[in-house]
């Protein structure tokens, strides 16, 4: 779903702190919102950069391995 808000109305609730807001108190994530804080502060990252590194997070944290690793035996 955030893959198709613009630039714009991306950057102002990026800026505004509601991604980490949203994590932590919607979410209950206080690792993914503390993350996205930094994202949020980094006035260096592009709009491009940003998306991108707050949008890897959620399935790094959220999606599980295509594979479950082998049992030991």
């Amino acid at each position: 779903m955030a893959e198709g808000i613009d630039d714009k109305t991306r950057d102002y609730h990026l800026r505004a702190g509601d991604y980490s807001d949203w994590f932590r108190h919607q979410i209950r994530d206080k690792d993914l919102a503390l993350e996205t804080t930094v994202v949020e502060k980094d006035e260096t990252l592009s709009s491009q950069e940003s998306r991108k590194v707050v949008l890897d997070a959620v399935p790094r944290r959220y999606t599980a391995p295509a594979t479950a690793p082998d049992a030991q035996r």
